[in-house]
């Protein structure tokens, strides 16, 4: 009997240092990207690379149809450990250049729940 191998997809996202840092401290576990076609295999084993920063390996994935079901299903402390309320940590997301409220709201959003970080040397 054959054995499959399983492989893996690298994908790229923007590094936002603070967030990565988060993730490799164990505070933030959820990472969300916009639900658009690049992302959408993504699954768990999958790798995320943010440059020649790191990467984090992906645990699981879940679709939410905008950022406030999404803190809601997954807690505002684990997507933006730094804000002080889910409100604060959708606006924190949102205030970032490369998102785009509007596609959220086409596309909607994905929750990557962060399984391990490996930052490169």
């Amino acid at each position: 009997m054959a054995t499959r191998v399983a492989v893996m997809a690298t994908y790229d996202a923007e590094l936002y240092l603070t967030a990565f840092e988060n993730m490799e401290a164990l505070r933030k576990t959820v990472y969300a990207v916009l639900a658009t076609p690049e992302y959408g295999g993504m699954v768990s084993g999958d790798r995320l690379e943010f440059g020649s920063h790191g990467s984090i390996r992906v645990g699981m994935v879940r679709r939410y149809p905008n950022l406030e079901e999404l803190v809601e299903a997954e807690g505002w402390q684990c997507l933006v450990p730094e804000a002080d309320s889910a409100t604060n940590a959708i606006s924190l997301v949102r205030a970032v250049d490369e998102w785009d409220a509007n596609q959220e709201s086409q596309v909607g959003v994905l929750a990557i729940r962060v399984r391990d970080v490996k930052r490169k040397t």
